[in-house]
């Protein structure tokens, strides 16, 4: 069967504000070049049905259900916590007046990853972006209603450079920006071997009192390495400053502390720290240090970011 319509949208890496985006500071994210697919085929049972089928970047079927959206129930389903995600997932998008659900429906929908699952880039945000694209409501919105979270991820999925990116109560404030090649050229990105909850990760901070003063200093810090004017040894200096400011304030040491203390270069978490990817400045054999200490995994700016 010829799929009816395609989806895609882009992964994403958060450079800069990690924690402190979600109370309006402003960060620096990148679209990567991988990302998710969705297509949908039309049924001709009609019988208000969705079949699902989900992916993984080698090609394997990992996912499975089938959704009766009518009566809000799992008919069948490999994985019941997720099939009851991608219901309610669904339910909220039928209460943002979807016109795909208007009248008699029934789809067939498969998703395919570009990136493995575990490395972090946003296999939820993709989705809930093509979902958003395909049912026509605010992507923003339904991520709100769902995942939760800054909504950075959702700005990357369709961004075709870097962005820095302010949340705000009416809508985000997204621009496009420049990361220059002497910076871009000399970070690598080395994959910790173990997959971050983000949503666990964001809990922990809420728990904290809300720093403007720390939101204000990370606005300045992503201000400062995003002037066409930067270099790079003031981009060093910032990672350096940003790492510390927020190990400072969740209270974890930084990643370099932990796993590369006689690392020359900087080390800098990305997202929720414990997991997914770090960014490294780039000196020699610094491939060769990385996989020494078991990192396999390690990608050039290019490789994996727009």
């Amino acid at each position: 069967m010829n799929p009816s319509k395609i989806f895609r949208s882009k992964g994403k890496l958060l450079l800069t504000g990690e924690y402190t985006v979600l109370d309006g500071a402003l960060a620096l994210a990148v679209p990567t070049r991988l990302g998710q697919s969705l297509r949908i085929h039309f049924s001709e049972k009609r019988n208000n049905k969705i079949t699902w089928l989900a992916y993984k970047n080698n090609g394997e079927l990992w996912f499975r259900t089938v959704l009766d959206i009518e009566n809000k129930k799992i008919e069948e389903t490999n994985n019941p916590d997720l099939s009851e995600n991608l219901l309610q997932i669904f339910l909220q998008v039928r209460e943002l007046g979807t016109p795909i659900f208007k009248d008699d429906f029934g789809y067939e929908c498969e998703t395919q990853l570009e990136f493995p699952e575990n490395w972090g880039l946003g296999s939820s945000s993709t989705l809930i972006n093509n979902i958003a694209k395909w049912a026509k409501v605010n992507p923003y919105q339904l991520l709100a209603k769902t995942f939760g979270g800054s909504g950075y991820d959702i700005a990357c999925a369709d961004a075709e450079a870097p962005i820095t990116y302010r949340l705000q109560e009416d809508k985000p404030d997204i621009k496009e920006v420049f990361i220059s090649s002497n910076i871009s050229d000399n970070v690598l990105f080395v994959y910790l071997n173990q997959k971050q909850n983000t949503r666990e990760g964001i809990q922990q901070y809420r728990q904290k009192e809300k720093s403007q003063s720390l939101i204000n200093t990370i606005s300045q810090l992503t201000q400062q390495i995003t002037n066409p004017k930067c270099t790079l040894d003031e981009f060093k200096k910032v990672m350096v400053e940003h790492e510390e400011m927020v190990s400072d304030f969740i209270n974890i040491k930084p990643v370099k502390e932990r796993l590369f203390q006689d690392y020359s270069g900087f080390v800098k978490s990305l997202g929720a720290w414990g997991g997914d990817f770090i960014m490294a400045e780039k000196i020699k054999d610094s491939e060769e240090y990385f996989r020494n200490k078991g990192y396999k995994i390690i990608k050039k700016y290019d490789e994996i970011l727009i």
